[in-house]
């Protein structure tokens, strides 16, 4: 018997390789995406905002105080963060399937972060809005993505008849908010919530990696009326830099540019390239291309307070549904081998710079939430920079997988080991203009940030310097003040 079970022992070592003895179970992965949702959290030191359970999330993990997507707009910054490659390498710039197909067909090397883990032994699964709408690739899913129905960020309810299943608006015809008095699950991110939360509670035969992609506090704000119950409009909620940046550019702060045919589908005509007068009265064209915004001039105090109310009373909304899959995963067997990562693709002007929505360079818009909870490492906040290009090899690295070669982000483990490290010591991100007639590109380190703004030959258009010590809110543009900066930030930019 001793014989036997000795040749026993030595097969078993030799069908095994040191490697597989020693391996460990890959961890689960929970990503939550947040769609335009700037650092108005609790957690990072709003404290009129109602976010209990991300503030939750952050008192588990590791709070990146300063993070930033690489391109204020969702499209693109999804596309960087979902590939691993910075914008200027992507080239798509606008909402154009054509574009990204041309992109996939000019990098096939370029596999997505769910095809990674998917072909690494993971089930991977889509629900909401993680790529752009309509930019899924099938293959890159165990099962099919579920984002809704065709264009569900347009979900809103019949006012005169709410409790009626939920339908999609004309984009022209739709409310800029909605407060219906109706139950969490009546809308779509309610619903998507019982699903997650169902499959967490099922059996899992593979480690998982589900992406669970909330589209509010996007427009239209739309939101049951028990969450905007939860806030009494205050101005000091207003912003405190309404006016743009003293010495800059409209190219720089003017959001519109994009909206000029949504503007004449609309009955007018926005001038193009506006002088700084013109373009404040045309700023945010996002958002007042909604019914009930304000088409053009300055928006009343009153009314963007109500814009306000209506933004935080939908991140409240989402707050709810994420607190959900919190419970959910914290049941034992789930949570202590569960990565759960929350990011937002940008960050949001609420009237700041005479903006509101995306599509700046600006802190505002570039700024995002970023907490990543790994079980075993120590909850904390960390001054490290991060980008959301950093994303995928961060995930590679904490499950334990080796990178694919294209990745241009770096790990963030070692400030998720020690929020004390620093992992880089500058962000970059960029945005383009008037159908990339003109770009901006844009590098934030501890001291300033610096945008050069190019035309389509390279010829320089622009300059913008923000001195980020003496000026946080990006006020005045010192670029003609500070040249050794300006020589220090061009020397950055250089690829």
């Amino acid at each position: 018997m001793r014989t036997l079970s000795t040749t026993l022992l030595v097969i078993l070592i030799a069908t095994f390789s040191p490697q597989d003895l020693a391996a460990k179970p890959r961890p689960n992965i929970l990503m939550i995406a947040v769609d335009d949702l700037r650092p108005m959290l609790g957690c990072y030191g709003v404290e009129w905002m109602k976010t209990p359970n991300i503030d939750r999330l952050a008192s588990e993990g590791m709070l990146f105080e300063r993070a930033y997507c690489n391109y204020a707009k969702c499209g693109a910054s999804r596309l960087s963060l979902m590939t691993g490659l910075r914008p200027d390498e992507i080239r798509v710039y606008g909402h154009g399937e054509r574009d990204v197909q041309e992109f996939r067909d000019r990098r096939p090397d370029a596999t997505t972060l769910p095809r990674w883990f998917k072909d690494h032994g993971y089930d991977t699964r889509s629900f909401g809005k993680i790529d752009h709408d309509g930019w899924q690739q099938r293959e890159d899913w165990s099962v099919p993505p579920s984002p809704g129905r065709e264009k569900e960020m347009l979900e809103v309810v019949d006012p005169k008849n709410p409790t009626a299943p939920t339908i999609i608006a004309e984009r022209l015809a739709c409310p800029v908010m909605q407060s219906p008095d109706v139950p969490d699950d009546h809308l779509f991110a309610g619903r998507m919530t019982n699903e997650v939360v169902d499959l967490l509670g099922s059996e899992k035969k593979k480690p998982f990696f589900y992406a669970v992609g909330y589209r509010r506090p996007h427009l239209p704000f739309v939101a049951p009326k028990k969450y905007y119950d939860l806030y009494q409009p205050d101005e000091s909620w207003l912003a405190p830099n309404p006016e743009p940046p003293i010495g800059a550019p409209p190219l720089a702060w003017f959001n519109s540019d994009g909206y000029k045919g949504t503007a004449k589908n609309l009955g007018h005509e926005m001038p193009f390239m506006p002088d700084r007068n013109t373009a404040k009265k045309w700023n945010g064209f996002e958002m007042r291309s909604y019914q009930g915004a304000l088409t053009t001039g300055e928006i009343p105090k009153a009314k963007q307070l109500e814009l306000i109310h209506a933004y935080a009373a939908c991140i409240s909304y989402v707050d709810t549904q994420i607190g959900r899959l919190l419970d959910q995963i914290d049941n034992p067997g789930i949570r202590e081998d569960t990565i759960v990562i929350l990011w937002s693709d940008h960050g949001w002007h609420l009237g700041e710079m005479s903006a509101w929505g995306k599509m700046t360079n600006y802190e505002i818009a570039t700024r995002v939430p970023f907490i990543v909870s790994v079980p075993g490492k120590k909850p904390g906040r960390t001054e490290s920079f991060a980008e959301l290009v950093d994303v995928y090899p961060t995930l590679c690295d904490l499950a334990g997988l080796d990178a694919p070669e294209h990745l241009e982000g770096d790990a963030l483990t070692p400030a998720l080991d020690d929020p004390d490290a620093t992992v880089k010591d500058a962000v970059f991100h960029e945005y383009a203009r008037y159908r990339g007639k003109y770009i901006g590109k844009a590098v934030r380190t501890n001291e300033y940030r610096y945008c050069e703004w190019t035309d389509s030959e390279g010829g320089l258009v622009a300059k913008e310097l923000y001195d980020l010590e003496n000026d946080s809110v990006e006020e005045v543009n010192v670029s003609g003040a500070r040249p050794e900066w300006v020589e220090k930030a061009k020397a950055l930019l250089e690829p």
